[in-house]
């Protein structure tokens, strides 16, 4: 029994990896698959004199000419096999969810909540994370069956306003990472149910119609692809999320939930400008605009903490001693070769502060990580106080002596 209890921390870690690994690859897959076809319906040639023929393309790939049709109604002959687009979509879907279980769920203590943001416990917070999965998709849902998709500009920035709305208050209840993952896993769901509720279905409706010699109907038609339009926009905004745990100053800052919105509207107008280069429209202010956006993001997060930097400090009030022990006991509890803390079987990251060199080889990700945002240590479990943080903040700025 103390066997299985010491293997199950190292089960929990390669499950991550696997369904990790998992995720990213069907992830590209269906990410691939949404730009393809975006792509190819805006590139097809329409000036053609077949009437059955909707439009055609001409590709060479992989050492061949391909040569593509889109029919305006139904094949004469039905295929034998006919190739549909979904299992991408349900794959990321269903192992991000794992992986919400694995990382978030399972450690909601230590990862999802931080008492200094929200003190509820890991029921309550499960129950939460549930309902914005949820919420996201019904309010997305409702707003698509609304007058309001008529209006493709008020639509977007409708959209746009909730998605912000949603991301402020999840940093108000859930740790500023978690925060972050759960926007991506509400627009994930969102894209999901697109497929699952609405794109395979009228796709279905259209095979089932013609196998019964019957019109389909187009209002399910125009509404699938209106959601697959919309899949592609969010596609952006979801990678970046994806990738910003390794960004402490984005999640971590005081105001994330408005750098999220930012960098997701850079994101999506960036797909905009491809979306319209695919329909040979050349919107060419469109990425200058989105570069300059980045720019200014980054000078409005960096320059405080330079200029802070910059500052000549002194140390006149503590010693490196008191110094390697807030390390010690706020950071090294897990980041140790051999981690006390509880969970933890090796450190994370494998970062280990267990000597004088180890905390100086690493001084960057402990200010990153702890003074230039309070997301270390994870919910702050170890109690390290804005006292403790200060005084790492002034070692640093004068140089981290050790020798006084």
């Amino acid at each position: 029994m103390d066997f299985l209890t010491s293997l199950y921390p190292f089960i929990l870690d390669w499950l991550d990896l696997i369904v990790r690994w998992f995720h990213i690859i069907v992830g590209i897959a269906w990410i691939g698959t949404s730009f393809y076809f975006n792509w190819l319906d805006s590139r097809l040639d329409r000036d053609l004199k077949d009437e059955k023929i909707d439009g055609e393309l001409w590709s060479v790939h992989s050492g061949g000419f391909y040569h593509i049709n889109k029919l305006k109604g139904p094949p004469t002959t039905f295929p034998k096999e006919l190739h549909w687009f979904k299992w991408e979509a349900y794959s990321t879907w269903i192992s991000g969810f794992v992986l919400l279980i694995l990382v978030y769920y399972l450690n909601a203590e230590s990862i999802m909540i931080d008492k200094n943001v929200n003190d509820i416990n890991v029921f309550i917070a499960i129950v939460i994370s549930l309902s914005f999965l949820l919420g996201s998709w019904l309010i997305y849902d409702f707003l698509c069956k609304s007058s309001l998709i008529n209006n493709s500009l008020l639509f977007t920035v409708s959209c746009f306003l909730i998605a912000t709305l949603g991301a402020f208050f999840l940093t108000k209840i859930f740790g500023s990472r978690a925060a972050y993952i759960h926007v991506g896993a509400c627009l994930g769901t969102i894209m999901a149910a697109n497929v699952f509720r609405v794109i395979i279905p009228s796709q279905k409706n259209m095979v089932d119609a013609a196998l019964a010699n019957e019109k389909p109907d187009l209002q399910k038609g125009i509404s699938a692809k209106n959601r697959s339009i919309h899949n592609n926009y969010i596609t952006l905004p979801v990678l970046f999320i994806m990738i910003s745990s390794h960004f402490p100053f984005t999640y971590g800052h005081k105001y994330n939930w408005l750098i999220l919105a930012f960098i997701s509207l850079i994101g999506a107008l960036v797909r905009h400008y491809f979306n319209l280069r695919n329909k040979k429209q050349h919107k060419v202010w469109i990425l200058p605009v989105a570069s300059i956006g980045m720019i200014l993001l980054m000078l409005y997060v960096s320059i405080p903490k330079i200029n802070n930097n910059n500052s000549n400090t002194t140390l006149t009030t503590f010693t490196f001693n008191e110094v390697e022990n807030i390390i010690k006991y706020r950071c090294g509890v897990c980041h140790a070769t051999n981690p006390t803390f509880d969970g933890f079987e090796d450190p994370p990251a494998g970062l280990v502060f267990d000597t004088t060199q180890d905390i100086i080889n690493n001084i960057d990700g402990i200010k990153s990580q702890s003074i230039d945002s309070d997301i270390m240590p994870p919910g702050n479990l170890t109690g390290m106080t804005e006292n403790e943080r200060q005084k790492l903040a002034e070692w640093i700025k004068a140089g981290t002596p050790i020798n006084n």
